[in-house]
């Protein structure tokens, strides 16, 4: 991750004085993928019985929780 200035070095002759941003981080740098309608279910279903992930993920496939509809 990089850092950022949020106001310029303090000098003699400031100018305005105003904010002023240097390298700021843009959204799509830190920005998370989207979960999973079956990845959501699974982590309420792990929470709830304290499962681990992955059987809760099992579990959620065997009762077609989260996601996959059929037509």
């Amino acid at each position: 991750m990089r850092l950022h200035s949020e106001t310029p070095p303090l000098r003699a002759n400031a100018g305005d004085g105003g904010s002023v941003f240097q390298n700021a981080l843009t959204p799509s740098e830190y920005r998370n993928p989207p979960l999973s309608a079956t990845d959501i279910a699974a982590v309420s279903i792990a929470r709830r019985f304290r499962l681990s992930l992955t059987t809760a993920r099992v579990v959620c496939e065997l009762a077609g929780i989260g996601g996959r509809a059929q037509a």
